[in-house]
């Protein structure tokens, strides 16, 4: 019997998704431990584990591995939470699994792609999954298709300018990033900026979560409310600037935050609908439905013939 991996390769944990038959027969994750030699230890891991969950009578046919930074053509371009430069990442899996075809891309595009075909993105021809965690990113569909850009950096969303003048600093050595206002990082920084001097449940918590955001919100306290409807705004700038550019038939968003749920949900469609462009506001906004499973069903999906090579 054949199997396929769909790998989600992160900085905390590497998620693996075991596909027998085009369904997803086991699921789990493991700490990414990267020690001195970062390509050897995630390639151990890779290896241990996809070894000891292979049952007697499968045979494991092919592994599509999603990295967390630009690839072309499975060469990873950089990334720098798992402390890997330029590497064919493609040719040191086949070298570690002699026979089995193996394919790499990005993890913002990989989780696109399972949201897209298993997801909340119904294949719709054209989409834009918006991935709102520690920082901002997006994939592309355009057409039925992936589209990744002339070096693998389409979906770079987290770097459209929303505020000028006096304006966050990013990492990217930019101002007014939409990262640095809609990720779990921004929105953190909104909230201690909102909580000084005011009678907020926020005040409780030295170090603010986004779930303390979203649990005081759900008890109507004000200031986390305010966060939210900030948040919000930001996002809903970003999401009006990608879909007059894309024109999607949906946006979804995923990651961390999205788990803010309706509450999110609701304040960037009002937002987006305030600001969009007239004939877009009929873009669809919708929350991702497979979570931290996206991207293994996503690698999956790209491996198994269904994306063009």
């Amino acid at each position: 019997m054949n199997c396929v991996f769909g790998l989600d390769v992160g900085g905390t944990n590497i998620k693996f998704g075991k596909f027998i038959d085009g369904t997803l027969s086991s699921f789990f994750e493991v700490h990414t431990e990267l020690g001195d030699d970062p390509v050897s230890s995630i390639l151990n891991i890779i290896k241990t584990n996809i070894n000891s969950h292979l049952e007697e009578g499968e045979s494991l046919s092919k592994i599509g591995v999603a990295l967390p930074g630009p690839v072309m053509d499975g060469v990873l371009l950089g990334a720098e939470n798992i402390k890997l430069g330029t590497i064919d990442f493609k040719k040191i899996m086949e070298e570690s699994f002699p026979g089995v075809e193996i394919r790499v891309l990005n993890d913002a595009n990989s989780a696109t792609l399972g949201e897209w075909y298993y997801g909340s993105g119904n294949k719709k021809p054209n989409m834009v999954m918006v991935t709102l965690g520690t920082g901002l990113g997006a994939g592309i569909i355009i057409n039925g298709k992936l589209y990744t850009g002339a070096n693998g950096s389409a979906g770079e969303v987290g770097h459209i300018k929303v505020v000028s003048g006096h304006a966050r600093p990013c990492t990217c050595g930019l101002f007014g990033c939409l990262e640095q206002y809609a990720s779990a990082t921004g929105i953190r920084k909104t909230a201690y900026i909102f909580r000084k001097g005011k009678d907020t449940i926020l005040n409780k918590h030295g170090r603010i979560s986004v779930r303390d955001i979203f649990d005081a919100a759900e008890q109507n306290d004000k200031v986390a409310l305010d966060v939210i409807d900030k948040t919000s705004y930001y996002l809903a700038v970003g999401l009006s600037d990608i879909a007059v550019t894309i024109n999607p038939d949906m946006i979804v968003l995923g990651g961390g935050v999205s788990r803010g749920g309706k509450i999110l949900l609701d304040s960037v469609i009002k937002h987006f609908n305030n600001l969009a462009f007239p004939t877009i506001r009929d873009s669809k906004i919708v929350l991702a439905s497979l979570f931290n499973q996206a991207g293994c069903y996503g690698a999956y999906y790209y491996v198994n013939s269904l994306e063009k090579k």
